[in-house]
């Protein structure tokens, strides 16, 4: 006799019981044997068991062994079932011609991003909502380098060489401050530069 109980989505237990026949001519020492392997029916019970129904001529044990089977989810089998019919070979459209990527392997400067995965790229309003600042944050290396290529980016570099009064760079706190709401035209230089 079988069951099936579930017990969770990814497991069940499965239980067999057997009942064994034992005759009083059977020694003490074939029936230890033969009980053995169950683990639920200790051996004094046993005895004590037998000693109370020797006038019997056969006597009927019961024991049971618990089985720890793994159900595999319908999701699963859909899953293993598509990523199988996936190996085989499908046509690969040809995508149109990509544009060539910028070359980015060794900027000098990093720009880490925040905690919920966002550019540190931020908005300040200053002197009762006239002055803005645009204010970028948690950056890293050479920020002279940054400086200059936003500067050059957001079109208000200087031709002189010196450094334009529009974008600042505050050493002691990382910080590049720019002039203005200038906050999508940076946070897609940095974009286009894979920060």
């Amino acid at each position: 006799m079988a069951s099936l109980l579930h017990s969770g989505p990814a497991s069940a237990f499965r239980t067999q019981v057997v009942a064994l026949r034992v005759s009083p001519a059977q020694s003490m020492a074939s029936m230890a044997a033969s009980s053995s392997f169950s683990t639920l029916c200790p051996q004094a019970r046993l005895q004590a068991s037998l000693r109370s129904q020797s006038s019997l001529p056969t006597l009927s044990i019961r024991q049971s062994r618990t089985f720890l089977t793994q159900l595999r989810r319908q999701a699963q089998a859909l899953k293993e079932h598509t990523t199988s019919a996936s190996a085989s070979p499908t046509p690969v459209k040809p995508a149109k011609k990509p544009s060539p990527p910028l070359q980015l392997t060794n900027l000098p400067y990093f720009v880490r991003r925040t905690a919920s995965n966002q550019l540190p790229v931020y908005v300040d309003t200053k002197a009762g909502g006239n002055k803005q600042l645009t204010k970028v944050q948690k950056t890293e290396g050479d920020l002279d380098a940054l400086r200059n290529d936003l500067a050059v980016a957001l079109n208000v570099s200087d031709v002189r060489g010196k450094p334009n009064p529009d974008v600042t760079l505050n050493r002691l706190t990382g910080h590049i401050i720019v002039k203005g709401w200038r906050k999508p035209e940076i946070v897609e230089f940095l974009k286009e530069r894979g920060f």
